[in-house]
């Protein structure tokens, strides 16, 4: 361990411990260990192949719309039911 350690890539020290560092991010106060330009797209595209594996069958997406387009049910499945009355703004595809 001792010999691959200057190896080993390092971290920022001003970064927060991962918990700590979520929080920050979501507030604007620091960058993430893990970019979420890149694990927001990655976690559509792991719940669109889930949802592909459950139906099982292909599914197109068009990322415009942001719609399934050739599955009524697993675009049904996509938006989910209605949110609770006073929730509705955190609920709106970006």
């Amino acid at each position: 361990m001792k010999e691959m350690a200057p190896q080993l890539p390092t971290t920022n020290e001003k970064h927060s411990n991962h918990y700590q560092n979520f929080i920050l991010a979501c507030k604007g106060e620091e960058e993430t260990h893990s970019p979420f330009s890149i694990s927001g797209p990655l976690s559509q595209m792991f719940v669109l192949g889930c949802m592909a594996q459950r139906l099982n069958t292909k599914l197109v997406f068009d990322r415009k719309t942001k719609q399934i387009t050739n599955n009524k049910v697993a675009n049904e499945l996509l938006v989910g039911p209605p949110p609770r009355k006073g929730w509705e703004e955190y609920y709106r595809l970006a």
